[in-house]
């Protein structure tokens, strides 16, 4: 990306016009920023528009709008700091791992996925200070069981400790009850389809207690324990 591109906050996204006949931008997390500015984004291969950012020539231009949304906060003094990645949510928490071992703060990554192949292991961060552990659903690496699992066996040992969470509705369910069970403060980075990615078209809220909500500018990053998982966001 561009050398003049502002400075991302852990948790905020930016939308990509994609090649083709797709007229949306899709977002995608800020996975990685350089002292260039330069930005770095982890993509999956879903739909059209992944596979037509993937099947661009190296050094193709793209449009890109952001960065967007509200991002994590750090945590406080006194406080460790507990990522819990599903799947390819460890692209909306891999930055914060970076800022987090730039500050010398210490860290526990928790990274799930259904099964050893479908750990996105190749770009956690390895930094010093950053404990890792992995959890896999059929227990072919790691910890036998889901990532949530593996959080609330930890959880005893996580006083004065700030969980951040990013994955599927249900992982992040299960977090909000694991961390107000443990009186933790949780933010959770919800995946949502985001069109305008500016809160104007209104066609990705989400249900909080106080009310709908848009994930791309009242978001990404919600306060677990203030989200409703309803039908709609289990969907």
């Amino acid at each position: 990306m561009g050398a003049e591109f502002p400075r991302s906050e852990p948790g905020q996204f930016v939308q990509v016009t994609v090649p083709g006949e797709l007229m949306l931008r899709r977002p995608f997390a800020v996975a990685g920023q350089t002292d260039g500015h330069e930005i770095e984004l982890l993509v999956e291969l879903r739909g059209k528009g992944t596979k037509g950012l993937a099947a661009l020539a190296e050094g193709a231009g793209v449009d890109v709008l952001g960065p967007l949304g509200t991002g994590f906060s750090m945590p406080g003094d006194g406080e460790s700091a507990v990522l819990v990645a599903g799947g390819i949510g460890v692209a909306g928490l891999r930055l914060l791992a970076l800022r987090l071992a730039e500050e010398r703060r210490p860290a526990l990554m928790l990274v799930g996925a259904r099964t050893r192949e479908e750990l996105v292991t190749g770009v956690v961060p390895h930094e010093p200070g950053l404990a890792i552990e992995l959890a896999t659903d059929d227990g072919s690496a790691g910890f036998p069981g889901m990532v949530t699992d593996l959080l609330e066996r930890r959880v005893v040992d996580l006083g004065g400790a700030r969980l951040y969470c990013c994955g599927p509705p249900a992982m992040l369910r299960e977090a909000a009850r694991i961390s107000g069970a443990a009186g933790l403060r949780c933010e959770a980075l919800v995946e949502e389809i985001m069109a305008c990615g500016v809160g104007a078209c209104r066609g990705c809220v989400v249900r909080t207690r106080s009310g709908y909500k848009t994930a791309c500018s009242d978001g990404p990053v919600f306060d677990a324990a203030e989200l409703v998982f309803d039908e709609t966001m289990e969907a």
